[in-house]
Protein backbone atom coordinates (compact mmCIF):
# COMPACT_ATOMS: atom_id res chain seq x y z
CA UNK A 1 0.00 0.00 0.00
CA UNK A 2 1.18 3.14 -0.76
CA UNK A 3 1.95 6.65 1.45
CA UNK A 4 -1.06 8.29 -0.05
CA UNK A 5 -3.80 5.08 0.48
CA UNK A 6 -1.74 4.73 4.40
CA UNK A 7 -3.01 7.86 4.89
CA UNK A 8 -6.29 7.44 3.81
CA UNK A 9 -6.92 4.35 5.78
CA UNK A 10 -5.42 5.64 9.16
CA UNK A 11 -8.04 8.51 9.19
CA UNK A 12 -10.95 6.25 8.09
CA UNK A 13 -10.37 4.38 10.73
CA UNK A 14 -9.27 7.18 13.11
CA UNK A 15 -13.26 8.89 12.55
CA UNK A 16 -15.02 4.91 12.69
CA UNK A 17 -13.30 4.57 15.66
CA UNK A 18 -13.85 8.36 17.63
CA UNK A 19 -17.35 7.74 16.04
CA UNK A 20 -18.30 4.62 18.79
CA UNK A 21 -16.17 6.31 21.10
CA UNK A 22 -12.90 4.79 21.59
CA UNK A 23 -10.42 7.24 22.56
CA UNK A 24 -8.21 8.23 19.42
CA UNK A 25 -5.02 7.75 21.51
CA UNK A 26 -5.27 4.24 21.77
CA UNK A 27 -6.01 3.70 18.01
CA UNK A 28 -2.51 2.31 16.53
CA UNK A 29 -1.26 3.20 13.26
CA UNK A 30 -1.74 -0.14 10.63
CA UNK A 31 1.37 -2.36 10.17
CA UNK A 32 2.94 -2.31 5.94
CA UNK A 33 0.63 -4.82 4.12
CA UNK A 34 2.32 -8.39 4.10
CA UNK A 35 0.83 -10.87 2.35
CA UNK A 36 -1.65 -12.39 4.79
CA UNK A 37 -3.15 -8.98 5.36
CA UNK A 38 -3.26 -8.77 1.76
CA UNK A 39 -6.08 -11.31 1.41
CA UNK A 40 -8.47 -9.06 3.42
CA UNK A 41 -9.87 -6.57 1.12
CA UNK A 42 -9.87 -3.19 2.24
CA UNK A 43 -13.21 -2.29 2.46
CA UNK A 44 -13.76 -4.96 4.99
CA UNK A 45 -15.18 -3.47 8.27
CA UNK A 46 -13.15 -3.77 11.17
CA UNK A 47 -15.59 -4.08 14.10
CA UNK A 48 -19.65 -3.93 13.83
CA UNK A 49 -20.80 -2.21 17.20
CA UNK A 50 -24.46 -3.64 18.26
CA UNK A 51 -26.60 -1.25 19.69
CA UNK A 52 -27.17 -1.84 23.61
CA UNK A 53 -29.88 -3.55 24.58
CA UNK A 54 -29.59 -4.36 27.97
CA UNK A 55 -31.19 -1.88 30.64
CA UNK A 56 -28.59 0.23 32.58
CA UNK A 57 -29.61 -1.31 36.03
CA UNK A 58 -28.44 -4.59 35.05
CA UNK A 59 -25.03 -3.08 33.92
CA UNK A 60 -24.40 -1.70 37.48
CA UNK A 61 -22.57 -3.34 40.33
CA UNK A 62 -24.79 -4.49 42.97
CA UNK A 63 -22.64 -2.96 45.43
CA UNK A 64 -22.52 0.20 43.99
CA UNK A 65 -26.14 0.98 44.35
CA UNK A 66 -27.58 2.91 47.44
CA UNK A 67 -29.26 0.91 50.21
CA UNK A 68 -32.61 0.51 50.07
CA UNK A 69 -32.64 0.38 46.31
CA UNK A 70 -33.94 -2.29 43.85
CA UNK A 71 -31.70 -4.57 41.64
CA UNK A 72 -33.24 -6.23 38.58
CA UNK A 73 -31.47 -9.82 39.45
CA UNK A 74 -30.26 -11.46 36.12
CA UNK A 75 -29.31 -14.72 37.65
CA UNK A 76 -33.41 -14.93 39.32
CA UNK A 77 -35.46 -12.33 36.35
CA UNK A 78 -36.90 -10.48 39.88
CA UNK A 79 -36.12 -7.23 41.69
CA UNK A 80 -34.50 -7.87 44.77
CA UNK A 81 -33.74 -5.12 47.44
CA UNK A 82 -30.40 -3.76 48.48
CA UNK A 83 -29.40 -4.21 52.06
CA UNK A 84 -25.68 -4.56 52.12
CA UNK A 85 -24.28 -7.72 53.55
CA UNK A 86 -26.33 -10.65 54.79
CA UNK A 87 -24.16 -12.50 56.19
CA UNK A 88 -26.09 -11.99 59.98
CA UNK A 89 -29.31 -12.22 58.30
CA UNK A 90 -31.72 -14.23 58.26
CA UNK A 91 -34.81 -13.81 55.48
CA UNK A 92 -37.99 -15.00 56.89
CA UNK A 93 -41.03 -15.97 54.79
CA UNK A 94 -44.21 -16.94 56.69
CA UNK A 95 -47.36 -16.09 58.03
CA UNK A 96 -49.17 -14.86 60.71
CA UNK A 97 -47.00 -16.55 63.01
CA UNK A 98 -43.84 -14.61 62.01
CA UNK A 99 -45.43 -11.31 61.31
CA UNK A 100 -45.92 -9.43 64.65
CA UNK A 101 -42.23 -7.95 65.26
CA UNK A 102 -42.89 -9.66 69.02
CA UNK A 103 -43.67 -12.94 67.38
CA UNK A 104 -41.51 -15.78 68.87
CA UNK A 105 -40.16 -16.91 65.60
CA UNK A 106 -38.72 -13.26 64.77
CA UNK A 107 -37.44 -13.12 68.00
CA UNK A 108 -35.85 -16.44 68.20
CA UNK A 109 -33.97 -15.94 65.50
CA UNK A 110 -32.69 -13.11 66.87
CA UNK A 111 -32.24 -14.66 69.98
CA UNK A 112 -29.85 -16.99 67.78
CA UNK A 113 -27.66 -13.86 67.11
CA UNK A 114 -29.81 -12.96 63.02
CA UNK A 115 -31.77 -9.77 62.36
CA UNK A 116 -34.59 -10.60 60.30
CA UNK A 117 -35.90 -9.75 56.76
CA UNK A 118 -39.87 -10.49 56.55
CA UNK A 119 -41.27 -11.36 53.50
CA UNK A 120 -44.62 -12.86 53.67
CA UNK A 121 -48.12 -12.00 55.44
CA UNK A 122 -50.79 -13.56 57.76
CA UNK A 123 -53.38 -15.72 56.07
CA UNK A 124 -51.04 -16.96 53.35
CA UNK A 125 -49.05 -20.63 53.04
CA UNK A 126 -47.61 -22.69 50.47
CA UNK A 127 -51.29 -23.66 48.75
CA UNK A 128 -53.49 -20.71 50.46
CA UNK A 129 -53.23 -16.61 49.92
CA UNK A 130 -55.27 -13.76 50.15
CA UNK A 131 -57.31 -11.49 48.00
CA UNK A 132 -54.01 -9.41 48.03
CA UNK A 133 -51.41 -11.33 48.19
CA UNK A 134 -50.69 -14.86 46.66
CA UNK A 135 -49.47 -18.27 48.32
CA UNK A 136 -45.58 -18.40 48.99
CA UNK A 137 -44.32 -18.98 45.55
CA UNK A 138 -46.58 -17.38 43.86
CA UNK A 139 -45.85 -14.07 45.95
CA UNK A 140 -42.36 -14.55 45.23
CA UNK A 141 -43.08 -15.06 41.87
CA UNK A 142 -45.53 -12.08 40.93
CA UNK A 143 -43.63 -9.67 43.10
CA UNK A 144 -46.11 -9.33 46.19
CA UNK A 145 -43.29 -9.20 48.46
CA UNK A 146 -39.75 -9.04 47.29
CA UNK A 147 -36.31 -10.76 48.93
CA UNK A 148 -33.39 -8.85 49.36
CA UNK A 149 -30.28 -9.43 47.32
CA UNK A 150 -27.06 -11.10 48.54
CA UNK A 151 -26.12 -13.92 50.39
CA UNK A 152 -28.13 -14.49 54.00
CA UNK A 153 -27.04 -16.39 56.46
CA UNK A 154 -29.70 -18.36 56.65
CA UNK A 155 -33.18 -18.63 54.94
CA UNK A 156 -36.73 -19.98 56.79
CA UNK A 157 -40.12 -21.04 55.85
CA UNK A 158 -42.71 -21.06 58.77
CA UNK A 159 -46.24 -21.89 58.12
CA UNK A 160 -49.15 -24.35 57.68
CA UNK A 161 -51.67 -23.09 59.71
CA UNK A 162 -53.41 -21.10 56.93
CA UNK A 163 -53.01 -24.64 54.64
CA UNK A 164 -54.55 -26.71 57.67
CA UNK A 165 -57.38 -24.25 58.41
CA UNK A 166 -58.95 -24.18 55.08
CA UNK A 167 -58.61 -27.74 54.36
CA UNK A 168 -55.63 -27.81 51.13
CA UNK A 169 -54.81 -31.13 50.76
CA UNK A 170 -51.64 -32.92 51.23
CA UNK A 171 -50.63 -32.96 47.31
CA UNK A 172 -51.58 -28.85 47.09
CA UNK A 173 -49.49 -28.19 50.26
CA UNK A 174 -46.59 -30.56 48.90
CA UNK A 175 -46.38 -29.09 45.71
CA UNK A 176 -46.45 -25.32 47.01
CA UNK A 177 -43.57 -26.09 49.59
CA UNK A 178 -41.45 -28.08 47.04
CA UNK A 179 -41.80 -25.05 44.51
CA UNK A 180 -40.93 -22.42 47.35
CA UNK A 181 -37.80 -23.99 48.74
CA UNK A 182 -36.68 -25.18 45.53
CA UNK A 183 -36.87 -21.14 44.28
CA UNK A 184 -34.97 -20.02 47.50
CA UNK A 185 -32.48 -22.91 46.70
CA UNK A 186 -31.88 -20.99 43.73
CA UNK A 187 -32.02 -17.95 44.75
CA UNK A 188 -30.06 -18.37 47.52
CA UNK A 189 -27.35 -20.89 46.72
CA UNK A 190 -24.82 -20.38 49.72
CA UNK A 191 -27.32 -20.03 52.19
CA UNK A 192 -28.73 -22.35 55.20
CA UNK A 193 -32.48 -22.78 54.77
CA UNK A 194 -34.77 -23.76 57.80
CA UNK A 195 -38.31 -25.25 57.55
CA UNK A 196 -40.73 -24.28 60.44
CA UNK A 197 -44.06 -26.56 60.94
CA UNK A 198 -47.38 -25.46 62.07
CA UNK A 199 -47.81 -24.44 65.63
CA UNK A 200 -50.25 -26.63 67.46
CA UNK A 201 -51.90 -28.63 70.09
CA UNK A 202 -50.63 -32.31 70.04
CA UNK A 203 -52.96 -34.86 68.04
CA UNK A 204 -53.89 -36.30 71.59
CA UNK A 205 -55.15 -32.64 72.61
CA UNK A 206 -57.15 -32.16 69.59
CA UNK A 207 -54.41 -30.37 67.01
CA UNK A 208 -55.96 -31.88 63.97
CA UNK A 209 -55.62 -31.03 60.54
CA UNK A 210 -52.61 -28.53 62.12
CA UNK A 211 -50.96 -31.15 63.71
CA UNK A 212 -50.88 -33.26 60.34
CA UNK A 213 -49.65 -30.60 58.50
CA UNK A 214 -46.66 -30.29 60.37
CA UNK A 215 -45.76 -34.15 59.94
CA UNK A 216 -46.28 -33.56 56.30
CA UNK A 217 -44.17 -30.66 55.80
CA UNK A 218 -41.41 -32.41 58.19
CA UNK A 219 -41.62 -35.31 55.24
CA UNK A 220 -41.29 -32.63 52.90
CA UNK A 221 -38.07 -31.10 54.56
CA UNK A 222 -36.42 -34.48 54.70
CA UNK A 223 -37.10 -35.49 51.25
CA UNK A 224 -35.50 -32.24 50.62
CA UNK A 225 -32.67 -31.92 52.90
CA UNK A 226 -34.17 -28.90 54.70
CA UNK A 227 -33.30 -29.10 58.65
CA UNK A 228 -36.90 -29.02 59.92
CA UNK A 229 -38.20 -27.49 63.78
CA UNK A 230 -41.73 -29.15 64.18
CA UNK A 231 -43.80 -27.63 66.10
CA UNK A 232 -47.25 -29.55 66.16
CA UNK A 233 -47.53 -30.32 69.65
CA UNK A 234 -45.95 -27.51 71.44
CA UNK A 235 -48.83 -25.90 72.77
CA UNK A 236 -49.38 -29.52 74.39
CA UNK A 237 -45.81 -30.08 75.16
CA UNK A 238 -44.74 -26.94 76.64
CA UNK A 239 -48.23 -25.78 78.72
CA UNK A 240 -48.97 -22.71 76.28
CA UNK A 241 -53.18 -23.51 76.30
CA UNK A 242 -53.82 -20.58 78.25
CA UNK A 243 -51.41 -18.33 76.52
CA UNK A 244 -53.85 -18.69 73.44
CA UNK A 245 -55.46 -15.26 72.22
CA UNK A 246 -57.57 -17.13 69.62
CA UNK A 247 -57.19 -21.19 69.12
CA UNK A 248 -54.50 -20.72 67.08
CA UNK A 249 -51.99 -17.60 67.89
CA UNK A 250 -50.14 -16.66 70.95
CA UNK A 251 -50.61 -13.50 73.00
CA UNK A 252 -47.76 -12.17 73.62
CA UNK A 253 -46.66 -13.56 76.69
CA UNK A 254 -47.17 -16.82 75.28
CA UNK A 255 -44.97 -15.29 72.50
CA UNK A 256 -42.37 -14.48 75.16
CA UNK A 257 -42.72 -17.62 76.86
CA UNK A 258 -41.94 -19.57 73.23
CA UNK A 259 -39.26 -17.64 72.21
CA UNK A 260 -36.32 -19.19 74.00
CA UNK A 261 -37.41 -22.27 73.19
CA UNK A 262 -37.49 -21.99 69.57
CA UNK A 263 -33.97 -20.08 69.67
CA UNK A 264 -32.74 -23.53 71.71
CA UNK A 265 -34.32 -25.69 68.43
CA UNK A 266 -32.14 -23.54 66.27
CA UNK A 267 -29.03 -24.05 68.12
CA UNK A 268 -29.64 -27.90 68.03
CA UNK A 269 -29.75 -27.71 64.63
CA UNK A 270 -26.99 -25.55 64.44
CA UNK A 271 -27.96 -22.63 62.92
CA UNK A 272 -27.43 -20.26 66.25
CA UNK A 273 -24.75 -17.58 65.20
CA UNK A 274 -21.78 -17.40 67.45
Amino acid sequence: MGPGRLRVATAALAVMLASSGAPLSDVAAPAAASPSSAAVPFATPPLVLAPRTTSARRLTPPALLPLGSLYADPATGRHERILGNLARTAVLIGDSQSEPTDSWVRRGLEKAGYSVYFAGKGGTGFSVGTASVHDYDDALRLGDWLLPYGDPGLVVVQGGGNDATRRSSDAAITKGAVAILDELRTAYPHSKRLMVGTLSKSAADGGGRRTEVDALLGRIAARLEVPFVGCGDWISRYGLADELADGVHLKASGMARLTPIFADSLAAQGLALD
